[in-house]
This record gives C-alpha cells, sequence and structure tokens, in this order.
C-alpha cells in the first residue's frame, strides 16, 4: 500500500511536466495566406535535403509556391537562415513523410509543417522546459522557498518567455535559446562540481555541445554563448585543469560545429560565410548591408523597442525578467549572498560571480546588438526573437530572486503576467503583425472575442470557436492561477495582520491593476491600418469558423468559356523590353521559359497561393527597369474576356509596398490599365473584344522584391 501512495505521489509531481507538454502540443496556429517565411524557407531547405539531397530549394518552390527569406547564389536559391533548424528537421521529415503516405494521411505543406514542427522543435522545447522546470524546483529548495515556487517559475519559463512561441513554430530561435541557455546552465553545474570528477567532465562536454550548436541555431546567440564560455574557463581553479576543461569542451562542441561549417560550405562556397551576403530580397539587403551584419550605430529608439514596447518588447511580453535583470546586475556587482545573510558561509550555494558577470556582458551584447539593428524589429515576431537566447539568462536570476522572500509577491505578479502576455499570443498566434503598435489589445484580445482558432487537439476533436479555445485557456488559466498562489494557502488575516496569502494576493492585484492600464491606454500610431489589418488577418484565418466559408473566395464558374491563356500558355509570347533592348523568353525546362537572368524571371503555368486558395495561375515576375510583356491570340469566336491578377501571398505580406502595374492592350486600344498592389486574392476586370487581333499584357514595378504576379485571360463567347 505505502508502494503504491509513493507511485501516486511520484505521478501528482509531473503534473507540471505534463502541462507544459499538452499546451506546447494543443495548438498549432498555420496560415496559408500569410505563409510564414520564417518558417518555410527553413522547411523548404529541410523537404530540398530529405528528396534530393541538396539544399536547392528550387524544386521545392516548383511544388510549393513562392517563399521569401531566400538567398541566391551562383544562379541557386537557398534558405537564407541559420542552418541548424533546418539540419535538425530532416530526420523527422524524412521518417514521417513515407509512414503519413503509408497510412494513407494528405502530405500537404500544412500536415507536413506540422510534424516537422512537433519533431523538430516541439520535442526540444519540451525537454529544455523541463530542464527549467526541474531545475527551479530543486533550486527553490537551496534557497529556502517552498518547492511550489519553483514549480511557478518553470511554469513561467515555459509559458511566459519567448520559449513557448517560438517552442511551436520551426523557426531555429527555440533551438537558439536551449543552445545558449542551457550552455549557461552548464557552466552553473560545472561550478558545482568538483573539477576533474565524472561529473564535471560530462557537464563540460554538454557544454561544448550547447555552445558548438548556439551560433548556428541562431547567429546572435553566440553573444550569450560566448561569455558563459569564458566563465567557464575563469572560475577553474588552475591552468591544467582549464587545459582539461578546453579540451572537454572541444569534444562536446566538435560535431554541432563542425556540422554548422560543413553545412556553410555547401550553402555559401565558404564555411565563414552567412546567407545575409546572397540574400534575395533588396529590402533585406538594405537591412543587412548597413555595418556588420546589419549591426552599426546604437539607437536608442530601438533600444526601448526591443526592451520595453508594447509590439515587440522583452519586459513588455515577459515582465518577470525585469526581475532577473536586476538581481544579475546586483550579483556582478558583487553583492553578497542572495538571502541577504550576514553569513555567507550560511547561505546557499551561489552562483559564482564570473558566471553572472559573463551573464549580464551577454545581456549587454544582445542589447548593443537589437538597438544597433537597422532591423531591430524583426517584422511578425512575439518578442524580440533575434535576441531570444537573453530569456533563459535572465530567467535563472529570476529563479535566484527566490531567496529574498519580500521579493516573492511582486514575482508571481510579474510572473503570471508574462504567462497572459505571452502564452495567450503563443497559442493562437506567434507571430504579431508590425503595422500594430499595441497588438495584444487591438489584435489578439479581438481575435479570441471573435472565437478565431487554431489547428490543434481542439479542432481535431471537431470544436470550433470558442470551445476549440478552451483546450488551451483553460490550462493556461489554471497555470497562472498556481503562479499566483504557488507556496501558499488561502487568504487569511493572522493577529489582526494580514496573512502572506493576503499579501501576495494585494500585490498581484495592485500590480495587474497598475499594468494593465498602462497597456490597454497605450493608442494605435495608426489606428485605420490597425483595422485594415484585422479585416486582412480575418480574412484569410485558419482553420475558419463555422459559416465563414474557405479562406480566400475562388474564381466564379461562368458559362461559355472558349479558352484562357493558362491553357494555351505555349501560344503566349513573352519577352523583357529594357534599356539593352528586347529580349525573349527562351525555354528553361518542359513548364517555363526564362526572360531575366535570375531563375524566378520566368513565364509559365504555376500553383500560387492567393488568398489562402492554391490558384491555378500563370507565373510572371517583373524586373525593375524593364517591362515584361505577354502577347495572348485571341480565339476567333471570343466576344468578352476576362483578365485575372493578383500577387501571391507571400509577396502580398512582404516589405515591399510597390504595386505591379498592369496594363492590357489589343491594338491601340488599351483594354485595362490597373495595380496588383499588396492586396489579397485574385482581381478581374471584364471587357468586350472588337478585334481580331492579339491582346499584349505588360507588367512593370519600380520594385521588383517578392513580386510574385500571377495572371490569367480568359476568352468566352
Amino acid at each position: 500500500m505505502s508502494e503504491g501512495r509513493t507511485l501516486a505521489r511520484r505521478a501528482v509531481q509531473l503534473w507540471p511536466y505534463l502541462l507544459v507538454a499538452f499546451l506546447y502540443l494543443a495548438t498549432s496556429p498555420y496560415h496559408r495566406g500569410l505563409n510564414n517565411p520564417n518558417e518555410m524557407v527553413r522547411l523548404y531547405m529541410t523537404r530540398a535535403w530529405v528528396d534530393r539531397g541538396s539544399f536547392d530549394i528550387r524544386p521545392v518552390l516548383a511544388q510549393w509556391g513562392p517563399v521569401d527569406d531566400k538567398a541566391e547564389r551562383d544562379g541557386v536559391l537557398y534558405s537564407s537562415k541559420a542552418p541548424l533548424q533546418s539540419l535538425v528537421g530532416i530526420p523527422g521529415y524524412a521518417a514521417s513523410a513515407p509512414l503519413l503516405r503509408a497510412l494513407g494521411v494528405e502530405v500537404d505543406k500544412r500536415t507536413q509543417l506540422w510534424v516537422t514542427r512537433v519533431l523538430g522543435s516541439v520535442v526540444f522545447g519540451v525537454v529544455f522546459a523541463w530542464i527549467l522546470l526541474a531545475w527551479a524546483r530543486k533550486r527553490a529548495r537551496e534557497l529556502g522557498a517552498p518547492q511550489a515556487e519553483g514549480t511557478a517559475l518553470g511554469l513561467v519559463a515555459a509559458l511566459g518567455t519567448m520559449l513557448y512561441p517560438y517552442s511551436i513554430t520551426f523557426t531555429g530561435h527555440l533551438l537558439a535559446a536551449f543552445a545558449a541557455g542551457g550552455l549557461y546552465l552548464a557552466v552553473v553545474a560545472l561550478a558545482r562540481a568538483p573539477e576533474g570528477s565524472g561529473r564535471w567532465r560530462r557537464w563540460a562536454v554538454l557544454a561544448g555541445l550547447a555552445g558548438g550548436a548556439a551560433p548556428f541555431a541562431e547567429y546572435p546567440s553566440a553573444l550569450v554563448a560566448g561569455p558563459a564560455l569564458v566563465a567557464a574557463l575563469w572560475i577553474t581553479s588552475t591552468w591544467a585543469r582549464r587545459a582539461e576543461l578546453v579540451a572537454w569542451l572541444g569534444l562536446g562542441g566538435a560535431l554541432p560545429f563542425g556540422v554548422g561549417l560543413w553545412a556553410h560550405q555547401r550553402l555559401w562556397g565558404s564555411a565563414f560565410r552567412t546567407g545575409y551576403s546572397f540574400l534575395e530580397n533588396k529590402n533585406y539587403v538594405e537591412l543587412h548591408g548597413e555595418g556588420f551584419f546589419g549591426v552599426s550605430v546604437p539607437k536608442l529608439e530601438a533600444l526601448g523597442g526591443a526592451l520595453f514596447s508594447p509590439g515587440t518588447g522583452l519586459f513588455f511580453f515577459s515582465p518577470i525578467l525585469i526581475v532577473g535583470l536586476a538581481l544579475l546586475v546586483l550579483r556582478a556587482a558583487g553583492r553578497g549572498a542572495p538571502a541577504g545573510d550576514p553569513d555567507e558561509a550560511q547561505a546557499p550555494l551561489q552562483i559564482p560571480r564570473a558566471v553572472a558577470v559573463a551573464g549580464l556582458l551577454g545581456f549587454l551584447f544582445s542589447a548593443y546588438f537589437i538597438a544597433a539593428h537597422r532591423g531591430w524589429r524583426g517584422g511578425w515576431t512575439v518578442g524580440p526573437r533575434y535576441i531570444i537566447a537573453v530569456a533563459p539568462l535572465l530567467w535563472l536570476w529570476v529563479v535566484e530572486a527566490l531567496a529574498v522572500p519580500r521579493v516573492r509577491s511582486w514575482i508571481a505578479a510579474l510572473g503570471a503576467l508574462s504567462v497572459l502576455a505571452t502564452g495567450f499570443a503563443a497559442a493562437l498566434y506567434p507571430h504579431l503583425s508590425d503595422v500594430y503598435t499595441n497588438p495584444l489589445v487591438t489584435f489578439l484580445l479581438p481575435s479570441y472575442a471573435h472565437g478565431e482558432m487554431t489547428y490543434g487537439l481542439g479542432h481535431a476533436l471537431g470544436l470550433t470557436g470558442h470551445a476549440a479555445n478552451l483546450v488551451h485557456v483553460l490550462p493556461l488559466t489554471a497555470a497562472m492561477a498556481y503562479v499566483i498562489l504557488a507556496g501558499h494557502a488561502t487568504p487569511e488575516v493572522e493577529g489582526g495582520r494580514l496573512g502572506p496569502a493576503t499579501r501576495r494576493l494585494l500585490v498581484v492585484a495592485g500590480v495587474w491593476m497598475v499594468l494593465g492600464a498602462v497597456a490597454a491606454l497605450i493608442p494605435e500610431h495608426d489606428p485605420g491600418a490597425a483595422r485594415k489589418e484585422n479585416r486582412r488577418l480575418w480574412g484569410f484565418w485558419e482553420p475558419a469558423r463555422p459559416g465563414d466559408g474557405p479562406a480566400g473566395a475562388r474564381r466564379t464558374a461562368r458559362p461559355g468559356k472558349l479558352t484562357s491563356a493558362r491553357a494555351q500558355w505555349r501560344q503566349v509570347t513573352v519577352s523583357a523590353i529594357g534599356p539593352k533592348g528586347k529580349t525573349p523568353c527562351t525555354p528553361d525546362g518542359p513548364m517555363k521559359c526564362r526572360y531575366g537572368e535570375h531563375p524566378w524571371q520566368h513565364f509559365g503555368p504555376d500553383h500560387l497561393d492567393m488568398d489562402g486558395v492554391r490558384e491555378s495561375i500563370l507565373f510572371m515576375h517583373p524586373i525593375k527597369g524593364a517591362r515584361i510583356e505577354a502577347v495572348v491570340p485571341r480565339h476567333k469566336d471570343a466576344k468578352t474576356a476576362v483578365l485575372r491578377y493578383g500577387l501571391a501571398d507571400a509577396s502580398v505580406t512582404s516589405d515591399n509596398s510597390e504595386p505591379v502595374q498592369v496594363t492590357l492592350r489589343q491594338g491601340d486600344r488599351l483594354l485595362a490599365e490597373v495595380e496588383a498592389d499588396n492586396s489579397f486574392g485574385l482581381h478581374a476586370v471584364e471587357f468586350t473584344l472588337t478585334s481580331t487581333l492579339p491582346m499584349t499584357l505588360s507588367i512593370e514595378a519600380k520594385e521588383d522584391g517578392a513580386r510574385v504576379f500571377g495572371w490569367d485571360l480568359e476568352q468566352y463567347r
């Protein structure tokens, strides 16, 4: 009987671990209309290697459609991202694709992305969250705090920091946090182990493994990893031991660092070059071309935005980390025992000051990077994803603050607020648009109110709207309640004085009222643009609620159709007319011809995502400074025609706002003169044909980056 009670007690103690795993697997946000390049280009690279043993993503582009964040070297297109996430996704993709087909499951892009997310990111996120949870529970007891306080902080790390949104997406940011944060934690463990012991050597190997992987997950994570490695050497007592430590670190780091260099060599022709030297999108070239990796002179606006703004601020989405930064600064400055005990020898085993200094340097280096980077905003994001490595670093010092009893109520208040701000965004829409000044109030709250939902467990169970969202809303709410009340019984009054639980609730209520009011009162810089963005995002939301219909609108069928330009595309004559004259479109494979020097400057039938709908369309891409013409024969019986045109969804969501100018003529007669701007879907122009001459479609663009243009010309009786 006692053994049964022991097993039951152990099972109960596992609940926080199971809660985190459940929430990481419960939702899977996906929107074809968004075609998030931060994820998709990495997935394209993974598929390219599995399918053909090459990092060339052109064949994947031909099947899955265009995507941004590419790089071009020697006429070949690659993912421009740090390679680790794509490499980690290869085993899961290779194993799952044939298995899904054998089970009769349609392996479309969404299904494959979900499987690759789970096997290439979610699993690692869960493991890292469990490690942090176990550390917090153990460390809380060492610091004289209830274990429940440590459990609460473990939940905050998993659900109230950037670890959550980037664990459930295939972006590499979680791996950067795992590597850099795991390295920092390994150095702490190294300091606690007897030098030369087996435990010390094992931690050294793990530290090397994490340090070798960090830069290839996300390059800026090296700013946190580097100082941690120096600290490991600093806290080692003798030069002989340091030499041994270097050997063990090298043993652990050799494989990930070597694989990363090999991937760079395959991709960029040099182990020490990156995709930022070959960016295809000219807007990104401007962002990364200034200074070193886009880093030049720091700007206060960028620093404030990255740390405090409601759009992307680290401390706005995870205010709990302010506590960690404060304690990190104090410890790096040489303050004594964390508990303030005058007898430092009686204090809990401290993290060495050198490790604190390394952590502070890692934070300062990261802050400088984000403040000096022209593209500091990072596009669509939850928190400043470029410096995600500072999140676990600062969180470790929040745990140290548990040694100060009077701070615990503030930790509870800010921790629960972090889960509210980050957790609910991560579960529903983990890539908030940069159009918004205050996305939580302007977009996220109305999205929940409307009953917008995600793919995942609720959708699989047939639930819709608010009912589907309860799958994550209830567990997140329970986690917040636990963080607030952890380690305390119900509110009470002791001898006419407020008890600890009552005082904690008052602190929580006060903090939430003040910070909540501040957040709610921050206005949108451009309310009209924010309202337009809401309509746009809800317009292609997936999965659609009952009654909303599919994302996007398909072509309306009409009688009397004779032919279309796509159906007779081989009879369409295409050429580029520029400063050097006329360049005819020459065959480039069986299904396209090419009129420019780059592979995307071609014409041919394609399938493009337009307003979330996979459209059978003709692909054509403008060239800056040139006019692209397509001459379409007129059917002898045609009386009317419809021009359908638009930009692919990936182009609509890109940073290039320049429209494509479209004209259609029949001889000297102008049939249509329109613009393909950054609006979703196919647009249509109908006109009457009064001549037997062919029709000439022309497109031009002032800026041609990410302008994937699709069109068709249908002729009717």
